[in-house]
C-alpha cells in the first residue's frame, strides 16, 4: 500500500513538474490552456507511474482543485503566496511557489475550464494536495503540509473531509 501511495505522490509531483516546464515553455499567446496542460501531464505521467485511468484523472483533479483554490485566493489584491499557504513561503520549494504564482496570475494564463473549480474545494483523506493548510470539516484541527502529501484522517476527531485554509 506505501508503494501504491508513493507512486500516487510521485505521479502528483510530476504533473506538477510538467506543467511547470510547459508554462515556461510556452509563448503567452500560444501558451496551451491549464486544462491541455494539466491533460498532457496526466498522459505522460500515467505511462510513466503505470496508473491506471482512475488514478491519473484523480490525481489530475487534485493538481486542478488546487491552481483553482490558489487562483481565486489570488484574485483579492494584495494576496500574497505565504498567505495562501499559511507558512512562511521559504519553507517551500522555489520550483513550487514560482508554478503556483504562474498558475494562479489571471493574467497568464486562461482558467475557463475551471468553472467548476466550486465542487474541487473539498478535499479528502486520501486524496494528494500541495503544500498549505487543510481544516478539518468536524472539529477544525487544522494539518499543515510543507510539501505535496497524501492527506491523512484528521488526527483530532478522524473525519476524512476538510478545506484549505487561508490567512
Amino acid at each position: 500500500m506505501t508503494d501504491q501511495k508513493d507512486k500516487l505522490l510521485q505521479a502528483f509531483n510530476h504533473m506538477i513538474d510538467e506543467i511547470h516546464a510547459a508554462m515556461e515553455k510556452a509563448e503567452e499567446n500560444l501558451s496551451p490552456t491549464i486544462d491541455e496542460m494539466v491533460h498532457n501531464a496526466e498522459k505522460m505521467s500515467k505511462k510513466l507511474y503505470a496508473l491506471t485511468q482512475d488514478e491519473a484523472r484523480s490525481i489530475s483533479a487534485h493538481v486542478k482543485r488546487d491552481i483553482a483554490n490558489a487562483r481565486e485566493y489570488f484574485k483579492t489584491d494584495g494576496k500574497e503566496l505565504n498567505q495562501w499557504l499559511k507558512f512562511d513561503i521559504q519553507l517551500v520549494e522555489d520550483r513550487f511557489a514560482d508554478f503556483l504564482a504562474k498558475a494562479a496570475d489571471k493574467n497568464w494564463l486562461d482558467f475557463r475550464a475551471f468553472k467548476d473549480h466550486q465542487q474541487n474545494t473539498l478535499y479528502k483523506t486520501g486524496e494528494i494536495c500541495t503544500a498549505g493548510t487543510l481544516r478539518c470539516l468536524d472539529c477544525g484541527q487544522e494539518m499543515t503540509f510543507k510539501k505535496n502529501s497524501h492527506i491523512p484522517p484528521c488526527p483530532k476527531c478522524h473525519n476524512t473531509n476538510f478545506e484549505r485554509v487561508v490567512s
